[in-house]
């Protein structure tokens, strides 16, 4: 049986794997580790003239990965 690799999976891979893969415990403990670890798309600078633009678009890419 071959090993899957969960880190070259993008979020939404690595979630669709899991949902049809139940029974993997390890995909569900990936899965659960992603979803703890600190987004990597919210640096935005306070002096950013579009911050509100960029918080809107990483609030939305989260949701869609959700």
């Amino acid at each position: 049986m071959n090993k899957v690799n969960y880190t070259v999976m993008s979020d939404q891979e690595l979630k669709s794997y899991f949902l049809t893969h139940r029974d993997d415990k390890e995909a569900f403990y990936a899965y659960m580790d992603r979803r703890k670890s600190p987004p990597r798309d919210a640096a935005i600078k306070l002096n950013d003239p579009a911050w509100e633009e960029k918080i809107i678009a990483v609030i939305q890419k989260q949701l869609d990965s959700d």
